[in-house]
């Protein structure tokens, strides 16, 4: 499904043209990438290094499953869609109904708590929120700021891809609230894997990969003993390495002259060009 861009344009071009700029544009700036990267890229095989799918979640490729960075959160103030409407994330409560991407009715099973903070001379350094601007995605989600833990996993074309590979620094941007030395990050489970709406855009429920990563972990032991098998995904995630990012943007970058990009790779350059139409309007 594409992304309407509203027919907004200052360019002194036809639709078609600002398109062709827009994606030389973004392909310029990946070429960069490929100026320094191209050895390393031969040596993974660009066709044949894709964007990893079916690893924990709650983890990104070499990286420990038990810290608690890696999991999925919210921030204080995100809407949630809920029967009564949307509200606050932090005024629900267990038992509470929250809606579905497909319109069905769950109740909140747990609402996982957990607080990060750093030193005053120390940046996030990737734990910081991503912040999401509103119509980032397309042009009706999320309808106002959106911010969620780096690997809070977007649903976008049937996949879900975490924010952290979505960020481009313009609409979407990591590490943000800079001047924050605390947060409180938030998630919701219910009883399966589900796409919720927060601020109006698709995106997962707790899966339980890693309960004990919340600080309020003993309340769920309270609540429902322990927390088992972690639940099935309700869609495939997809997210990549270091050297397979890298192999992502030099795709990009060659996707004028030949077009080998992964679903990962279309949804972050669509998300760009939508971006810079977005500042052009």
């Amino acid at each position: 499904m594409g992304f309407p861009l509203d027919g907004r344009s200052s360019l002194n071009t036809c639709a078609n043209g600002s398109a062709t700029l827009t994606t030389s544009r973004r392909s310029f700036l990946a070429a960069s990438k490929l100026v320094v990267g191209t050895g390393v890229a031969l040596g993974l095989g660009l066709a044949g290094r894709s964007a990893s799918a079916g690893q924990n979640p709650g983890q990104g490729p070499g990286q420990n499953p038990g810290q608690k960075g890696q999991n999925s959160c919210f921030l204080p103030g995100t809407r949630i869609k809920t029967t009564g409407g949307e509200i606050n994330i932090e005024e629900l409560r267990i038992g509470d109904n929250v809606l579905t991407a497909a319109g069905e009715a769950m109740p909140i099973k747990f609402i996982g708590r957990r607080n990060i903070s750093r030193r005053r001379t120390a940046p996030w350094s990737g734990e910081g929120p991503v912040k999401i601007s509103p119509f980032a995605i397309n042009s009706k989600a999320p309808h106002s700021d959106l911010y969620v833990s780096p690997w809070h996993a977007i649903y976008i074309d049937n996949v879900l891809i975490p924010a952290k590979y979505l960020v481009n620094g313009v609409t979407i941007v990591a590490d943000a609230m800079p001047e924050a030395l605390s947060l409180t990050y938030l998630h919701i489970e219910l009883d399966t894997h589900e796409a919720i709406l927060a601020e109006g855009l698709a995106v997962e429920s707790f899966l339980r990969d890693n309960p004990d990563a919340f600080d309020n972990a003993d309340e769920y032991v309270n609540l429902h003993g322990s927390p088992g098998k972690p639940l099935a995904p309700f869609a495939p995630y997809i997210r990549y390495s270091r050297r397979q990012e890298l192999a992502s943007h030099i795709r990009s970058a060659l996707a004028p002259v030949y077009d080998f990009r992964t679903p990962i790779d279309k949804v972050r350059d669509r998300i760009a060009d939508h971006a810079d139409f977005a500042q052009a309007a």
